[in-house]
């Protein structure tokens, strides 16, 4: 009896201290996948070779569940950081309800153990990446209790990031350039997916300089369907929807849908919409030859335009009052016609 005790318990310290090199093994191999695939990918000559490695680029879900086990047990163990980090990292676009709960138990357990820890930066790397609505109490708990300034940098994007989804009101603002001032200060060169917080931070200032409410939006000017220039002083003395779309993003049809409603109703009116668009020029003019978009393209191949507005996904609208100064940046939609209406309703 003594004997299989003995046995067992050998065993399950055995699995226990195999477990930090599994978790480095699996991390370790999906590193070297990535790196593989990027190196094959850059080196591809044709569309077919490219979409053929992309259907086959390495999962991160599949190994974010091969992870799971090896360090869910062990979350308020200090071995298993740089790994909860790396899961974050995996399952930062995961929608499935059973990886969105997992994510959540490993904030709430690092939350609740390691947060004045040294070594963190690099797991509120990883929460800003998830784009968890959690982090804003982890990041406010690391600025307070962390002595790591490189922690307490990071977690300083963090919170600047977050409070950009509460609006730009000057008191916002205000906390969001403090928070900046501080990222760039303790943690410039701390590396936040592909890019760094120095450069994270230059493109927030720039939103917040140029592209936040009451500020007079980037100037344009680029070439239409009918090969003409249109640019953003055109519409001075209109209220201005700019449209950011294109064909490949998901909600297109309605989309162009609700755009048409939008300028046959307000056709009469001192609204102007200008769609801003990377598709081809042929397909564009034969949509706005057919009348199945009622509306003037300017076609951005090189999408320059939208870089100086900082379009990170399509549609967005942007709504500019008759002097050009954004009221309104977002979804599609209602919003918009709420925006456009109120402008109407102002006295010039």
């Amino acid at each position: 009896m003594r004997l299989i005790v003995l046995l067992i318990t050998g065993v399950l310290i055995t699995q226990i201290a195999a477990s930090p090199e599994q978790a480095k093994r699996i991390k370790r191999s999906y590193e070297l996948s990535s790196e593989a695939w990027e190196l094959k990918f850059k080196l591809s000559k044709t569309a077919t070779e490219k979409q053929v490695l992309w259907e086959n680029r390495p999962n991160p879900v599949s190994t974010a569940q091969k992870l799971w086990p090896e360090i869910a047990p062990f979350l308020k163990r200090d071995w298993t950081m740089p790994y909860a980090a790396f899961y974050l990292k995996l399952t930062s676009q995961a929608t499935d309800p059973d990886l969105v709960k997992k994510q959540s138990s490993v904030i709430k357990i690092f939350a609740e153990n390691h947060l004045t820890k040294p070594g963190i930066a690099t797991f509120c790397a990883s929460l800003i990446e998830s784009g968890s609505p959690k982090g804003i109490p982890v990041f406010e708990k690391v600025i307070q209790t962390n002595s790591d300034e490189t922690a307490k940098g990071v977690a300083s994007l963090g919170l600047a990031l977050s409070l950009k989804n509460l609006g730009d009101t000057p008191e916002i603002i205000k906390k969001r350039i403090g928070y900046l001032r501080d990222a760039i200060i303790h943690a410039a060169d701390q590396e936040i997916g592909n890019t760094t917080i120095a450069d994270i931070t230059a493109d927030e200032l720039y939103i917040i300089q140029y592209l936040s409410r009451g500020r007079v939006a980037p100037n344009f000017s680029g070439k239409d369907v009918a090969g003409k220039t249109v640019s953003f002083n055109d519409f001075r003395g209109k209220i201005t929807i700019i449209l950011f779309w294109d064909a490949k993003s998901a909600g297109t049809d309605r989309m162009i849908e609700i755009t048409n409603r939008m300028t046959d109703k307000h056709r009469d009116q001192p609204v102007a919409i200008i769609g801003i668009t990377p598709e081809p020029f042929e397909r564009i003019r034969e949509l706005q030859g057919s009348d199945e978009i009622r509306w003037n393209n300017i076609i951005d191949p090189k999408e320059l335009i939208s870089q100086a507005y900082r379009i990170e996904q399509r549609p967005t609208a942007f709504v500019l009052n008759r002097k050009g100064e954004i009221h309104y940046n977002g979804t599609p939609g209602s919003f918009v016609d709420l925006t456009v209406a109120a402008l109407l309703s102002e006295k010039d």
